[in-house]
Order: C-alpha cells, then sequence, then structure tokens
C-alpha cells in the first residue's frame, strides 16, 4: 500500500495537469504511524547527547550513569501506574514520544539539585558537615524541581478532557511520567551523590 502511494505522488509531481489525493483513515493511521517511528528512532541520538552533556556538566560517569538509568526507569513506573493502577490500557505511537519530554524535564532535575549541592559548599555554616550541606540541597532543590514538575505535569493532564482516545491517554502518561520521574530523581539521586563524594 506505501509502495503505490509512493508511486501515485512520484506521478503527481512529474505531471503539471492532474493531481490525485488520497485520503482514508487507515491511509491517515499508517503515514503517522511512518513519522511517528522515524521521530522515534531520533531518541536513543537523544538520549546519547543528554548522557554525554551529563558528563560534561557532572564531570562524573557515575553520576551521568545514575541520571540515564532515573530516566529509563520513570517508563516502567509509569506503565505500571497509569495500566496497573489507573486502568489506562490504551498505548498508541504518541506514547513513544514521551521520552522526549522526560530526557529534558529529568536532566532539568539533575541540573537543578548539582548546581544547589555545588553551591553549599561555599556556605562557611556548614563546616563541611555532608548531612547539613544535603539537608539544605534538598530542601532548596527539591522546592524547585517540584514546581516545574507540576506545572508540566498539569498542562499534560489537561488533555484528558480531549474526546479522542489517543490523545486523552497520552495526556495521563506524559503527566505521569513527569512526577514519576521526579520522585525518583530526589529519591536517588541524593544518595548517589553523596555515595560518589563519599567513595569515588
Amino acid at each position: 500500500m506505501i509502495a503505490y502511494l509512493e508511486k501515485v505522488n512520484e506521478e503527481n509531481e512529474k505531471s503539471t495537469s492532474l493531481n490525485v489525493l488520497m485520503v482514508g483513515q487507515l491511509v491517515l493511521e499508517d503515514k503517522f504511524g511512518e513519522l511517528i517511528e522515524n521521530d522515534t528512532s531520533y531518541a536513543a541520538l537523544s538520549m546519547m547527547f543528554v548522557f554525554v552533556f551529563f558528563i560534561f556538566h557532572l564531570k562524573s560517569l557515575f553520576l551521568a550513569f545514575t541520571g540515564i538509568m532515573l530516566i529509563i526507569f520513570s517508563f516502567p513506573l509509569t506503565v505500571m501506574i497509569t495500566e496497573g493502577i489507573l486502568g489506562c490500557t490504551f498505548f498508541s505511537n504518541l506514547h513513544s514520544l514521551a521520552v522526549f519530554i522526560v530526557l529534558g524535564i529529568a536532566a532539568d532535575d539533575i541540573f537543578v539539585f548539582t548546581d544547589a549541592w555545588g553551591q553549599s559548599k561555599n556556605i562557611s555554616i556548614f563546616n563541611g558537615n555532608k548531612r547539613k550541606r544535603m539537608a539544605y540541597t534538598f530542601r532548596r532543590a527539591s522546592r524547585a524541581m517540584a514546581v516545574t514538575s507540576s506545572t508540566t505535569a498539569v498542562a499534560f493532564f489537561a488533555n484528558m478532557f480531549s474526546p479522542i482516545m489517543p490523545i486523552k491517554a497520552f495526556g495521563l502518561f506524559a503527566g505521569v511520567i513527569v512526577p514519576a520521574n521526579f520522585f525518583l530523581v530526589i529519591m536517588v539521586f541524593p544518595s548517589a551523590v553523596i555515595f560518589y563524594e563519599e567513595h569515588i
């Protein structure tokens, strides 16, 4: 079918007097699926870019690997919540685009946390006490991360009012994956930072 459509499109481009337009639900779904698959193939490149940027900014292979693993683990956690708890089993090609969303938001959260941790080193009242430094960093960074994550999640949850099922399901999935990643980052990444400081 696709080969036939491409052949018709080539003939349309050669001819100046005849234009054929193929319209139909199956054709549109097929073309849309093809576009989404092409875009999803860039996800691996995006993840590699974020990983390299993590290494550059965090100056640590361990913390960069931890950050990427937190991003990856947010997907099964989200599926467990949306399908297992909320009962939304609809999954379309549109859901695979959530990887681009969570890559950006998770990277932002990790950079906010590490920058707050780095700035806490210059505060003299801590006197090198890592417990007090972490408590200060956690309070400061988690508030900023919570604001950005919650506003983004609410924006995606607004899609649930759509009568179109793929958009509604994507809104739920994207709205859940953002806070899921936020909780993974605030629960795991501080421990990874302390482990890196003390042992690596």
